[in-house]
């Protein structure tokens, strides 16, 4: 009975893919720059026209902003905290304009509970003041109850 090489096979394969890979993802041709232009300045308008609409604004940047925020909301907490949402569910769900001509938004969410001095876990509805364009967090603000 022979032996089989399925190292050389495998290299053989491995290089197929490879340049198969390599003709696939690599146009050849150098971007136009009237092309290049006129994409950019196609972006810019869409962009302008969802920093109008708080849906799509605020959609676009929930989970940066419910990454960022998440920190200053946990210091809120005198004792502990724990979290109840998901790992599928936004920490932000909900949003409303801050300032449009700024457009900075107040992102609220009340997937989080903070313990009290008598060790009691207490639900807690929260709001973040979040600008997308610096991706910074502006002020963060908590109080007991759900949305």
């Amino acid at each position: 009975m022979e032996k089989k090489n399925y190292a050389a096979d495998n290299l053989v394969w491995g290089t197929i893919l490879l340049v198969l890979a390599y003709w696939y993802f690599s146009s050849g041709e150098e971007p136009n720059p009237a092309d290049t232009a006129a994409t950019t300045a196609a972006l810019e308008k869409k962009d302008a026209e969802c920093a109008a609409d708080l849906d799509c604004w605020a959609s676009k940047w929930q989970a940066r902003a419910g990454l960022d925020c998440q920190e200053p909301v946990q210091r809120l907490a005198k004792n502990n905290f724990e979290w109840t949402d998901g790992w599928t569910e936004p920490k932000l769900p909900r949003a409303l304009w801050l300032d449009q001509s700024e457009k900075t938004v107040t992102y609220v969410g009340d997937k989080i509970k903070f313990q009290n001095g008598f060790g009691a876990w207490i639900i807690h509805t929260y709001e973040c003041d979040y600008d997308p364009t610096t991706r910074t967090v502006l002020s963060v603000r908590a109080n007991p109850g759900q949305l």
